[in-house]
């Protein structure tokens, strides 16, 4: 199975995230598709694995630790839900 790097964006904050690597993206996905439903304004993106880290960045935006962690937590704020975590 092809590895690849999991990256999130919070576009009201200009943030962004590189989560880890994955081999499967559905969770990501499923959590950023409730997020937007919920109106967040927040995407995500996979890159190869062998890119390195530090070469993944996206013009005026700044990287932020714990992002997706911080968004996860916004979300059952706001909805009262909450989104599946990794385990």
């Amino acid at each position: 199975m092809k590895r690849f790097w999991e990256v999130i964006y919070d576009g009201k904050a200009k943030t962004m995230e590189i989560i880890g690597t994955s081999t499967d993206d559905t969770l990501l996905t499923n959590n950023v598709a409730e997020m937007q439903l919920a109106g967040f304004d927040v995407r995500c993106n996979t890159a190869d694995a062998d890119v390195d880290k530090s070469q993944i960045k996206l013009p005026y935006y700044t990287s932020e630790e714990n992002l997706y962690q911080r968004l996860l937590n916004e979300y059952q704020l706001k909805t009262g839900k909450q989104l599946k975590r990794w385990q």
